[in-house]
């Protein structure tokens, strides 16, 4: 069974604030940087992983912007019982 990651990048006019799997990893001052880190981060899980990061909410009212991008890490015979699965 697969393991999936999310990556959230929520924007607004203070800066871009990246999360993997809920948590946070810090504020960017361009979107382009976050979405580096999160590809930084995403190459842990699985070596050469390419996110793509699609706009899922945008409100004008204030300016946020919510993106996500999906990452689905297939699991190896040696990690089936391992703390990823718990």
């Amino acid at each position: 069974m697969p393991t999936i990651h999310i990556f959230l990048i929520d924007s607004d006019s203070s800066g871009h604030r990246l999360a993997v799997d809920g948590n946070g990893t810090g504020t960017f001052p361009t979107l382009g940087a976050a979405e580096a880190k999160a590809t930084r981060i995403a190459w842990r899980f699985l070596p050469a992983a390419t996110l793509r990061f699609e706009l899922d909410l945008k409100w004008t009212m204030s300016d946020l912007e919510i993106r996500a991008a999906t990452l689905e890490v297939p699991q190896t015979q040696g990690m089936e019982n391992s703390y990823v699965d718990r």
